[in-house]
């Protein structure tokens, strides 16, 4: 499965951040990662009618608790001297979670649980039997595929609502959408390598490259779940760098995109230790004894629902971040 979560909160020196609290500010303090124990302050100031940033002497200390209270915000250099730095803090870029519309979102999704459940039990069949998903087609079982369609269409409008937000290239789009796992590793070689030549992110073509994205696995079939072969155009294209807001997308996208194989996959696992502890025991037994577990199942829904959530919080911020601007 994916190999996702980078070390999180482990800031590079010279990004910016705020403190939480301070996002209810029209123009908050902003901080520069100083090292790895230090933050520098940036106050705000207004030039020719736009509000930005300078450095002054005042600095606070960056310790694994402190770093809690923070999140990073995109900022763009003005001007960069030996004693003056100068920055614009663009705030309409940032992203805000509004955790109580996504705890609303959370709770709206439990509406869905029984759903789910048919759901995974599908994806255990198939597990149990390579032909369980060809054989529900032919048929027109509607049991089973009533309940995997809903599902399936939540997630495919959670994917198209990410996308449209999203102004990657066709490459990158494509890789997401061909190999169902990544791996994200921090990348520290700076915003140059290779003779100097300036390296920006593959999704918004930002400087601030963080992240290296090495995405791989096994194509597949998105209805049978059959492996296929990858699309030409996208066999080379796997390796992406990015920056730490594009990398937190496209592991969201990722998610979404692949969210039936990658549940097919951690079924497979299962059923594979329930075979591998007691080689005799029936399919059928395998199967009720995994749809009992309800830990296990609850899990599951919990990570669906927390994805779905995530981009529906998304889409909630773009939307009252425009409706602010335009009173």
């Amino acid at each position: 499965m994916q190999s996702n979560k980078l070390k999180e909160k482990q800031h590079q020196p010279g990004e910016f951040v705020v403190i939480k609290a301070d996002l209810k500010e029209e123009w908050p303090a902003i901080w520069r990662v100083d090292g790895k124990t230090l933050l520098q302050k940036y106050e705000p100031f207004e030039q020719n009618g736009i509000t930005l940033y300078r450095n002054i002497s005042t600095y606070t200390s960056w310790t694994p608790e402190s770093k809690k209270q923070y999140i990073s915000v995109p900022v763009k250099y003005r001007s960069q001297g030996q004693l003056e730095t100068i920055v614009e803090f663009l705030k309409n870029e940032m992203t805000i979670i509004d955790y109580d519309f996504m705890e609303q979102c959370m709770k709206q999704f439990e509406a869905y649980q029984d759903n789910f459940e048919v759901y995974i039990q599908t994806l255990i069949s198939q597990a149990l039997d390579s032909n369980f998903l060809m054989e529900i087609f032919q048929e027109k079982d509607d049991y089973f595929l009533s309940n995997v369609q809903t599902i399936d269409d939540i997630t495919e409008s959670k994917k198209q609502s990410l996308f449209a937000r999203l102004r990657w290239p066709g490459p990158l789009r494509q890789a997401v959408c061909t190999w169902p796992c990544l791996n994200m590793t921090r990348d520290d070689a700076g915003a140059a390598a290779g003779g100097g030549r300036p390296r920006r992110c593959a999704g918004c073509e930002s400087p601030a490259v963080a992240v290296r994205v090495l995405m791989y696995g096994q194509p597949y079939n998105a209805t049978t779940l059959e492996g296929c072969q990858p699309d030409p155009s996208a066999i080379n294209e796997k390796d992406f760098l990015m920056c730490r807001i594009c990398s937190n997308r496209v592991e969201l996208l990722s998610k979404v995109t692949h969210q039936k194989y990658l549940m097919y996959i951690e079924c497979a696992k299962r059923v594979s230790e329930k075979r591998t502890s007691d080689p005799t025991k029936d399919t059928t037994c395998i199967l009720n004894e995994l749809l009992a577990d309800e830990p296990w199942l609850n899990q599951l829904f919990v990570e669906v629902r927390t994805a779905w959530a995530e981009i529906d919080s998304i889409e909630h911020s773009y939307t009252t971040n425009n409706s602010v601007r335009s009173q």
